[in-house]
């Protein structure tokens, strides 16, 4: 009696695909013999219970493709970003301990020296520092997975740092796991930008407006930047044929467009162009102070903008409710149904607001100010924006909690 007072309460509310499927559950109970024996009857009570569990499970899904399929395109993108962070958590979590991911974490944060954490911005959030700052790092970036600890092996990034010789892994700590690929192919982009200021340093005072025209005298010409950048761009992307691109490519781009200004006709003393292709090779080495400058410049101009704008997108997130009635096409009045579902919108993804990120993208850096870098430092901004703000959706807790000392960590 009780199982088929519950199933006939379930039809009342299930989709009407599931209609015949418990009419039949009905009918094996509606058709027990008075005469039955106990191991009969048990069985069909049993078979009945696993049934009416299975159909649970049907229902659930019902009731889950039907929200998603009245939900906007906006609310839908909150509910699969909302399961991914949460899956991202998942994974991390079976590979890492929670208490290590928080302590590789805070080792991370204290492995930067005081001298790093200066201004309010970096006390904000000092973590965006730090992530830019080992990007500017000429050591890869890494998040090597974790291994069964062995005698005489480390167990902690802390360990790791502290026994490694020199110089120490570019290591990021487990939250910055799934984001790794993109930011290792963010350090290699940054570089190639620092690579081509250096280059736009060493013909700075060649007539600037003709830097920026195509050769006349050469059809299908780029302007000295793009072609560059186009060189440099090619071998960060890994396009076939960009793996032969080495300085003396670069170095010459600079002779080339140092012969379209030469007063000679186009001719290029051999000992100046050997004076010009030295200092290519001399502008490019990471220990150069033109190189280093222009790097400092334009790693503490992310570090700053980065956490700003994170600062302004965390404060403009806001909660969207689902309708409250849920029809399901049947013509008979429903109760309230509340599926207990709730979304978190973020705008850092809503496409209303891509003109306004957009306008936040345009920034200049000294040093940075030619057109063609201009725009892939704006590229480069935004691959890191939707990074950082993905961070700090899939862990809150970190990313805006106060930095351990390292003393302490």
């Amino acid at each position: 009696m009780h199982l088929r007072e519950l199933l006939v309460c379930l039809r009342s509310r299930c989709a009407p695909i599931r209609d015949a499927h418990i009419d039949t559950l009905i009918k094996h109970l509606d058709d027990l013999s008075p005469s039955a024996s106990m191991p009969d009857v048990a069985k069909l009570v049993v078979d009945t219970v696993r049934s009416t569990l299975e159909l649970s499970e049907f229902m659930k899904e019902d009731l889950s493709q039907f929200v998603v399929g009245s939900m906007s395109e906006k609310q839908l993108q909150a509910v699969l970003m909302r399961q991914a962070a949460h899956q991202e958590r998942e994974v991390v979590f079976s590979l890492w301990r929670p208490d290590k991911v928080r302590e590789l974490w805070n080792t991370w944060l204290g492995s930067q020296s005081n001298a790093d954490t200066r201004g309010d911005g970096r006390r904000e959030r000092p973590w965006i520092h730090h992530l830019i700052q080992a990007l500017g790092l000429a050591i890869p970036v890494s998040c090597p997975l974790p291994m069964k600890p062995m005698p005489g092996s480390v167990d902690s990034l802390e360990e790791l740092h502290t026994s490694a010789p020199s110089p120490l892994p570019n290591i990021l700590p487990p939250p910055l796991f799934f984001v790794w690929p993109t930011l290792l192919y963010l350090q290699n982009y940054l570089q190639a930008l620092v690579i081509a200021a250096s280059l736009r340093a060493l013909v700075v005072r060649l007539p600037t407006h003709q830097l920026h025209q195509p050769n006349a005298d050469e059809p299908n010409q780029q302007c000295y930047m793009s072609r560059v950048w186009a060189l440099l761009r090619a071998e960060v992307d890994g396009q076939p044929g960009s793996g032969d691109t080495k300085i003396v490519n670069l170095a010459d781009e600079v002779v080339r467009v140092r012969r379209r200004f030469n007063t000679d006709g186009g001719a290029l003393d051999p000992d100046e162009e050997t004076r010009l292709r030295a200092a290519v090779d001399r502008t490019l080495q990471p220990n150069d102070p033109v190189f280093a400058l222009l790097q400092k410049r334009l790693i503490d101009a992310l570090a700053e903008r980065l956490a700003r704008i994170s600062s302004v997108s965390t404060a403009r997130i806001s909660t969207l409710q689902l309708p409250e009635r849920l029809q399901t096409g049947r013509d008979r009045p429903l109760q309230r149904v509340q599926p207990g579902l709730e979304l978190e919108d973020t705008l850092a993804y809503d496409t209303a607001s891509s003109a306004e990120s957009h306008r936040e993208e345009q920034f200049t850096v000294k040093g940075f100010e030619d057109a063609v870098l201009v725009g892939a430092l704006g590229e480069a901004l935004s691959k890191l924006r939707t990074c950082v703000e993905w961070t700090e959706r899939v862990w809150p807790n970190l990313t805006r909690a106060v930095p351990v000392p390292s003393s302490s960590s």
